[in-house]
């Protein structure tokens, strides 16, 4: 059972890092929006994460380890991002959900913080795959890659304030 905590919180700090390196990639290209989106979806997963740590330790006395070994995430551009990010998502998805499945085997109960991560990660995928297929179906034309990236900022500064 410890194993699978390590290995669920592993994923985790990866997808939690790798938001932060694409939030700075899209702000260095000046994609803002996407910086928001990331952002948000980081503080989101930062707190899951927090809150699984708190369960292992309450619940099953077990010491998370605070830093895990990450690759840094990189791209050239945005398309080759969308791209990269949407497979490394649903990579941590799928294994996400087997460790899930797993941990459920070894407790007996669902992880309410595992399925947090999992719902988080799950709404990211789906945003990621709509907005490839939107570049796409508009071959990567610039103009309206801005107007997207302008509406998706304005949308997540209003989450944003929300939940300040």
């Amino acid at each position: 059972m410890e194993k699978t905590f390590h290995s669920i919180l592993k994923i985790g700090c990866h997808i939690e890092h790798a938001l932060k390196d694409a939030m700075v990639l899209c702000q260095s290209w000046g994609y803002n929006g996407f910086k928001r989106l990331y952002r948000y979806y980081n503080n989101c997963i930062h707190h899951d994460l927090i809150c699984l740590r708190n369960e292992m330790f309450d619940n099953h006395d077990i010491v998370a380890i605070d830093e895990y070994p990450t690759t840094p995430y990189l791209a050239a551009n945005l398309k080759e991002h969308c791209e990269k990010w949407l497979m490394t998502l649903r990579d941590a998805c799928r294994q996400l959900a087997m460790l899930n499945v797993e941990l459920v085997k070894q407790t007996g109960y669902q992880s309410c913080e595992v399925k947090d991560i999992l719902k988080d990660l799950y709404k990211l995928k789906e945003k990621a795959r709509r907005t490839l297929v939107r570049f796409e179906k508009c071959n990567w034309m610039e103009h309206d890659i801005h107007v997207y990236d302008d509406l998706l900022h304005h949308k997540m500064k209003k989450k944003e304030e929300k939940h300040k």
